[in-house]
């Protein structure tokens, strides 16, 4: 249904893509729950608005295109009773003293307007480091793109961008970002990876470079951005030897490199986790502030859709299973951190006494980490203190790409509670 005016909501769902539909049909289900999503884009469904294929298979039990997934997120949640608020912004949330509800303060097209909230769920997603934020010297011209930007110009405003583009990144986004690019009609002038290894499966990133046709420079970096109206080319440096070549191109485009987009709460009680950036939170997805909650990609930069779906999904079950127990969903367990080249481990607490829900729950949210880049013959291991209450060890860590950590395997009767848990790589 649309937007009506109301300031007082039992449940207020900050973002619009899978994690905050998701939530949003689950509370749904809930006779007489006042609910507002809040979404800053004009349309719901997040980042696969924008994208291809392979979307919906874990929370709709079937494969859809990207825009087709959104759409039909979009048209299952305007059926239910949630209020849907677009081109509004959440730009502060205050959470209440003890007892007391929540408020956030939201800039729409009619100004701004505060909501009293019972509950709240963050699921605001994430976004790429732009050029700036990555120090890459050279010239500001026309032509320089992230993966969101050139998807929503390709895919959204059916524009071609350039002529010939080159790609700066080589994760599971790379690869989505040549794809649209043909789509596009745009040539590939090739694929850039800091890294001596690439930050995806080999069988998807090497057949898609044959098939198109595009050099893949691993072990190198950007030195340079050359143009001055347009971009003309870009200086590009070996590391192995530090000799230097240009690439000629009109289009750059920046990939990968997730971060939460968790701005909006850097200033207030919710504890943000240093390695992550998103919300700190325990098995229940709940924040450092009772009620509030959090899921989806504003805890781990980008992941699948479909599990950020089933985040949100599991953020709202607690919800009901709060309101209809009236038991208090406080924090409990010990605290888990990651140590580079770890990124994080999300969600950072666990208490041992719900090991068996997670038992071989590979295809579902449960606990994991990231790795910063991609590491060959790796051992990671779990410490609590001298001891050591899990190891294993891979072949293969992609470079930030979801691992599971089998946390039912962890021996929790070794653990020491007040020095938590720390994951490391060997």
């Amino acid at each position: 249904m649309d937007a009506e005016k109301n300031s007082v909501l039992d449940v207020a769902i900050v973002g619009g893509g899978p994690a905050g539909v998701s939530a949003g049909l689950e509370l749904a289900k809930l006779p007489n729950l006042k609910i507002g999503l809040f979404e800053s884009e004009p349309e719901l469904g997040g980042i696969p608005r924008s994208c291809h294929v392979f979307f919906g298979m874990r929370d709709r039990a079937r494969l859809y295109t990207g825009p087709m997934y959104a759409r039909k997120l979009d048209k299952i949640i305007r059926r239910t009773a949630v209020v849907i608020y677009t081109k509004s912004t959440v730009l502060d949330v205050e959470p209440g003293n003890s007892g007391e509800l929540h408020r956030i303060l939201v800039a729409s097209k009619g100004g701004l307007k505060s909501y009293d909230c019972r509950f709240i769920i963050l699921a605001t997603g994430c976004f790429e480091i732009s050029r700036q934020a990555r120090r890459i010297p050279g010239t500001r011209p026309v032509g320089i793109f992230t993966t969101g930007s050139l998807q929503q110009i390709v895919n959204l405003s059916h524009h071609k961008p350039g002529k010939k583009a080159l790609v700066i990144g080589s994760e599971i986004v790379s690869l989505s970002n040549v794809l649209t690019l043909k789509k596009a009609g745009i040539a590939i002038a090739g694929m850039v990876e800091e890294n001596e290894h690439l930050q995806t499966y080999r069988m998807g990133a090497i057949p898609e470079s044959l098939f198109y046709r595009y050099p893949i420079y691993k072990g190198t970096s950007v030195k340079e951005i050359l143009g001055r109206r347009r971009v003309e080319a870009v200086e590009l440096i070996r590391k192995k030897d530090q000799s230097l070549f240009q690439v000629e191109c009109d289009m750059v485009v920046f990939s990968g490199k997730f971060r939460p987009d968790s701005a909006f709460i850097d200033n207030t009680p919710i504890e943000i986790d240093s390695s992550s950036l998103g919300p700190s939170v325990d098995s229940q997805l709940v924040t450092s502030v009772p009620n509030i909650f959090a899921a989806g990609n504003v805890l781990h930069g980008a992941d699948m859709h479909d599990l950020c779906a089933l985040e949100g999904k599991k953020a709202a079950q607690n919800i009901i299973t709060k309101l209809e127990s009236d038991k208090p969903l406080k924090r409990k367990g010990i605290f888990l951190r990651a140590e580079p080249p770890i990124r994080y481990v999300v969600p950072q607490w666990f208490d041992p006494s719900e090991t068996e829900v997670y038992r071989g729950t590979w295809l579902h949210p449960g606990y994991e980490i990231q790795v910063d880049h991609t590491l060959i013959n790796s051992v990671l291991e779990a410490w609590s203190g001298n001891e050591r209450i899990w190891h294993h060890a891979f072949r293969r860590l992609i470079g930030n790409y979801r691992v599971h950590l089998p946390i039912w395997k962890f021996a929790w009767d070794r653990a020491d509670w007040e020095k938590g848990v720390t994951i490391k790589v060997r």
